[in-house]
């Protein structure tokens, strides 16, 4: 835990350890921090019932799980790392969490339309929670997705489309969508860049009575 803190204070993180019960949900219940970082000591079930109660009490606090199993089965988790990948990578996690915090933020008072943010390598940044329920996948397994893997037709479909929308700005179309299930989902969408450099889709689920232009339109 020392050496895990001397890290993030390295890199301008200010921090708060815990390292017993009694003193960990004293600093939780405290809303004294942004996000809490749960570490391999901690046991699957600490984990998963730790997260759930920081997000009942502020779902727009960070939670980053520091191991391997960290993406199964603990929906209240945005990102997970195996800490034994090294420093560099738990950095990595935790400063995407903060990104993700940041969006969650802007995005609080917004309605329940699925809204996710990728970056220019189309890695997902940010999925609200209607994003994630429309594709059946808890918020870590989200953010280790790429646009690649969620859209029916890979690279083949997201790459020439992604290329376009990044050219022009904002786009509007229907595209498919490979639920965690693998059931096929038409959804139409809302994209623009927006100013900070990441792109941001709304997306709208479509019935098979729906009628759609298939070729997306676009505007600068």
């Amino acid at each position: 835990m020392q050496s895990q803190s001397a890290i993030f204070q390295g890199s301008g993180y200010p921090v708060i350890t815990a390292s017993t019960p009694e003193e960990i949900h004293a600093h939780t219940r405290a809303q004294g921090y942004d996000i809490a970082i749960l570490n391999h000591t901690l046991s699957f079930a600490d984990r998963k019932n730790l997260a759930q109660e920081i997000k009942e009490q502020d779902r727009l606090k960070g939670v980053l799980i520091l191991h391997a199993s960290g993406v199964l089965g603990n929906p209240h988790a945005d990102v997970a790392v195996d800490s034994r990948g090294g420093a560099a990578n738990v950095l990595r996690a935790l400063e995407r969490v903060d990104i993700l915090c940041a969006m969650r933020a802007q995005h609080a008072n917004e309605d329940e339309r699925p809204i996710v943010v990728v970056d220019p390598e189309r890695n997902y940044v940010f999925a609200n929670e209607a994003a994630c329920r429309l594709v059946g996948f808890d918020h870590a397994q989200f953010m280790e997705l790429r646009i690649d893997d969620l859209v029916a037709g890979k690279s083949q479909v997201a790459g020439p489309l992604f290329e376009r929308f990044v050219s022009d700005g904002s786009q509007i179309g229907a595209i498919n969508l490979r639920h965690r299930s693998g059931r096929i989902l038409t959804v139409k969408y809302w994209a623009e860049v927006r100013n900070d450099g990441y792109m941001m889709a709304r997306w709208e689920p479509l019935s098979a009575h729906d009628t759609i232009n298939p070729a997306p339109s676009s505007k600068a």
